[in-house]
């Protein structure tokens, strides 16, 4: 977060599951945009704790601070009638902020590349060492990766935009790409050539269970499974129209910052 002080930023330092750690820095925000969020569960972290309990807080200290709008990321599949732990405690947190009476943005992207990115970076090593990268399964469910910065950018646009408010967006790149594709992608854009081993599903998911009840940081759980093998793609036109963002090919954004790690 040091990078953040170069723009103006000012770094406090709070708990989102305790409401008491965090208001105070937020007094006098026009805006709170709200980003905490957790992809795996811990004894200490839930997604209870993290996504709606945290979400709760969060709404909170805004009214209190007089802020006039909140902006929230959600996930794209949250719904109702979510399968995952992960998404249905994104559903919970959005039914929180809808109920608030704070004026909302809701954003639910798809899966976002970028610096940073634990999925995007892992890949990327693989593809540098690796001859034959693993995938799960046929390899053939969809997503629709966005960049880091065009997420960022929709995020900017919202604010001040009366068209956005009270609004959900889902958020993508202009590619929908199977799994297979976007590896593909990658190996072209950092000049490599790699086979695939399909890992069969059922040989996965007792790997994902024993990583998650043993290791603290686990290298896949059944819940993320559970995300990875459906669907991740939407339809990006409100993005478009109404947030002005033309988000970059896949190929395009990676060259933006494959150079730079």
């Amino acid at each position: 977060p040091e990078y953040m002080c170069g723009v103006g930023a000012e770094l406090e330092v709070g708990n989102i599951p305790s409401a008491d750690s965090f208001a105070d820095a937020v007094g006098g925000c026009a805006a709170f945009i709200h980003l905490v969020g957790i992809i795996f569960e811990r004894r200490d972290a839930s997604f209870q704790q993290v996504h709606v309990q945290g979400t709760m807080n969060a709404l909170a200290a805004a009214a209190v601070a007089g802020a006039e709008r909140f902006v929230f990321m959600s996930a794209l599949g949250t719904g109702p009638d979510a399968q995952s732990a992960y998404h249905k405690s994104k559903w919970q947190a959005e039914e929180a902020v809808r109920s608030s009476d704070l004026k909302y943005t809701i954003f639910r992207p798809s899966t976002i590349y970028g610096p940073g990115s634990e999925l995007f970076n892992m890949l990327q090593r693989q593809v540098r060492l690796m001859p034959v990268i693993p995938v799960i399964g046929n390899g053939r469910y969809r997503m629709q990766p966005i960049s880091v910065f065009d997420v960022a950018a929709c995020f900017s646009r919202c604010l001040g935009n009366d068209k956005a408010v009270d609004r959900i967006y889902e958020l993508g790149g202009p590619d929908s790409l199977a799994y297979n594709g976007i590896i593909d992608i990658l190996c072209g854009v950092m000049g490599k050539k790699r086979l695939k081993f399909h890992a069969p599903v059922a040989l996965v998911r007792p790997v994902a269970w024993l990583s998650e009840k043993l290791m603290r940081k686990p290298l896949l759980t059944t819940d993320q499974l559970k995300m990875l093998l459906g669907d991740n793609v939407c339809d990006i036109t409100a993005m478009r129209k109404e947030l002005g963002v033309e988000p970059v090919s896949f190929a395009e954004g990676l060259r933006q910052f494959i150079p730079c790690v």
